[in-house]
């Protein structure tokens, strides 16, 4: 583990957006472990910004085959859930705006999407979320 950085200020966002994509804290562990095993052994990737880039993009690549939870069990599979259930692009897009761990050009390129379909990802997910969102009367 040599080559990771000692500055691990984006572990916990990176843990948070494999939660929202697996939907459980025991699969998301499990995901940041073996990406960050998959980085060490790595000679290409001395920088810290190209690590945070590769390391979100194996979880998103991987978290979005992680198979949907049913239902949240723990209190942080709750908080997270109404994330969970959205639909791919948009879950990955809203959650990774909402860490603001990545600018928007690097969003875009991190989920390899033109910043266009960003925007329309961002944007479905926000009609779905905005229920939610909005108090009662």
């Amino acid at each position: 583990m040599s080559l990771l950085p000692k500055d691990w200020a984006f572990l916990p966002d990176a843990w948070k957006f494999a939660l929202v994509l697996t939907g459980r804290e025991a699969t998301a562990t499990a995901l940041v472990s073996s990406a960050l095993d998959a980085i060490s052994k790595r000679n290409d990737l001395q920088e810290a910004e190209r690590i945070k880039r590769v390391l979100f993009s194996t979880l998103c690549r991987e978290g979005t085959k992680a198979e949907r939870m049913a239902s949240p069990e723990t209190p942080a599979e709750r908080a997270t859930f109404f994330l969970h259930q959205l639909p791919d692009p948009s879950r990955p897009a809203i959650t990774l705006l909402c860490l603001r761990v990545f600018s928007g050009e690097h969003l875009a390129a991190l989920l390899e999407k033109s910043e266009s379909k960003l925007a329309q990802s961002l944007g479905d997910a926000r009609e779905r979320l905005q229920p939610r969102t909005t108090p009662d009367p």
